[in-house]
């Protein structure tokens, strides 16, 4: 029997996936639970419809995540934080801090979520990355320096 799934089914497939199940499977689980309808020629043809239009919006976004990418590189952004008189941070500069600084410095808004980093804990010049999905990231530069 050939089903439209209404979302994702563990070991089967996704949301919008058509498959081929047998009978009693689509008749005592997936559609008492919702999670499938008998896939006949209209329903293939609105499945195909909505698979189309969610690989433009994927293009879209990559196409965005590039641009952002395309402002972040070679980027370097400086942090001024407090020191003790020996130099050490009293805190630690968190991807927080790092997003803050690119939004003044690049005006690019990011999540934290995008920055991969270990918290700096020391003065002077450090390396973050910037990753906004598979094969696109970009790596920036972050200077820390003692606050007057």
């Amino acid at each position: 029997m050939q089903i439209l799934l209404n979302g994702d089914v563990k070991n089967l497939g996704y949301r919008g996936d058509i498959l081929n199940v047998k009978n009693g499977y689509f008749r005592n689980f997936l559609f008492p639970k919702g999670l499938a309808q008998v896939a006949n020629a209209k329903v293939i043809k609105l499945a195909e419809a909505r698979s189309e239009k969610s690989t433009l919006q994927k293009e879209r976004v990559i196409e965005n995540a590039k641009d952002v990418l395309k402002k972040l590189k070679g980027l370097s952004v400086t942090i001024k934080a407090k020191v003790s008189d020996k130099g050490k941070l009293y805190g630690s500069i968190t991807e927080a801090d790092v997003v803050e600084a690119v939004k003044e410095g690049a005006k690019v808004e990011l999540e934290k979520d995008f920055i991969k980093m270990d918290h700096f804990r020391d003065l002077g010049e450090h390396k973050a990355k910037v990753y906004l999905g598979e094969g696109l990231e970009e790596e920036i530069t972050v200077v820390l320096e003692a606050q007057e």
